[in-house]
């Protein structure tokens, strides 16, 4: 069906028109490739509307495989690191290091749990891309005449899984006379829902998430609003602690020039403030008696620190040659996407119950490093 504005869709969905809604691997991919993200874990709530949450087998599939690849990538990064720092300092092993760090472990047995624990708790239902009537007819007819999800470009051959995905959507709500929201920001299946009678596509999960919450907007919107105006409170702590965790963990890019070579490696990153007034709107992904959930765009001024190690490469056997380091601090504005839980009501200002800040890499950049700031320029050093 040709794209439907937002109201048109609230519409359908307070008539009890839309009955289920099913995600594409793309969705999962900018989820850090984590089904434990807090957005994904939210579609538990359709259970208590009774609309159903659907997993097509073959998206399923590219899910795990996306979440396995990753977890070898960083079994192999472990391994190379482990390898090199044991040579290094002559250290041996010890006993059962592989098992707790799970270097060997299964990782295609992990992505399959992975998955299984999220689709049981969503309460979701998996469905098979093979029970199409003539479907890989009607694949290869879309393919021959370049019909959505197929376009003419070159790798149009690697859209044969969105397509029977999208053909097996779209008969399962024919069967059932409803409409479908299906989530993916590609092209390929907003057009494929744009024709079609049955499908409708939502390019972010947590606008499809709002579509259903919409009647407690305001909500969201006067806490939001309060947390602008506000100069303190308890939820400022919230909001400060979560961003500790997540800078705890964030390994970040680093860009910069020195007058000579350098490797630079990330130290530290700090939280110094969240800017009020780059508070972006909220976007409402569920509720419950108490509490509404919804997501914002900050910007926020991070500290970030990294040291970068000199080196001059020998013209004669090729060797790099140590000059020393200095570390390096600067500070930097920059986007955060929060997932925020709050108390509904406003009596006592904004009550922030649980804070997340989404995973994101970033590129910080910190402009010319000298490489000797504190060196003696009288002191001879070669």
């Amino acid at each position: 069906m040709p794209r439907l504005s937002d109201e048109d869709i609230k519409s359908l969905i307070t008539n009890d028109e839309v009955f289920a809604i099913s995600i594409d691997t793309a969705v999962f991919d900018g989820k850090q490739k984590t089904f434990q993200n807090s957005v994904l874990q939210r579609l538990d709530q359709f259970h208590q509307r009774d609309v159903r949450v659907v997993f097509v087998d073959i998206i399923a599939e590219e899910m795990k495989a996306h979440l396995r690849d990753d977890a070898i990538e960083t079994q192999r990064a472990l391994k190379k690191a482990l390898r090199a720092h044991n040579k290094r300092w002559r250290r041996e092993a010890p006993n059962g290091e592989a098992a707790d760090l799970m270097i060997d472990a299964d990782a295609t047995a992990f992505s399959e749990a992975e998955f299984e624990g999220f689709r049981q708790h969503v309460n979701g239902d998996e469905i098979a891309a093979g029970e199409i009537p003539d479907g890989i007819q009607k694949v290869f007819q879309r393919y021959f005449a370049e019909k959505p999800p197929f376009g003419a470009a070159d790798k149009r051959k690697s859209e044969f899984p969105d397509a029977f995905a999208l053909l097996r959507l779209e008969a399962f709500a024919d069967e059932e006379g409803r409409k479908l929201i299906c989530v993916s920001p590609d092209n390929g299946w907003l057009d494929f829902a744009s024709q079609s009678d049955h499908l409708i596509c939502v390019p972010r999960l947590e606008d499809a998430l709002a579509l259903f919450n919409a009647a407690d907007q305001h909500v969201a919107d006067a806490i939001v609003e309060r947390w602008r105006q506000s100069e303190g409170g308890d939820f400022i702590e919230d909001i400060s602690r979560a961003f500790e965790y997540r800078l705890d963990d964030l390994d970040f890019d680093i860009d910069g020039h020195a007058d000579i070579l350098f490797e630079a490696e990330p130290l530290s990153a700090a939280l110094q403030y969240v800017l009020p007034d780059k508070i972006g709107p909220p976007t409402i992904i569920a509720v419950d008696g108490e509490t509404v959930t919804f997501t914002a765009r900050v910007d926020a001024l991070v500290g970030f620190e990294a040291q970068f190690s000199f080196y001059v490469t020998d013209s004669i056997d090729r060797d790099d040659v140590s000059l020393g380091s200095e570390e390096t601090y600067v500070e930097r504005t920059l986007p955060f996407e929060l997932t925020i839980t709050a108390d509904r009501s406003l009596e006592d200002g904004p009550v922030f119950h649980e804070v997340e800040v989404a995973k994101k890499r970033f590129e910080v950049d910190f402009g010319y490093v000298e490489a000797f700031p504190n060196e003696d320029p009288t002191h001879e050093k070669y």
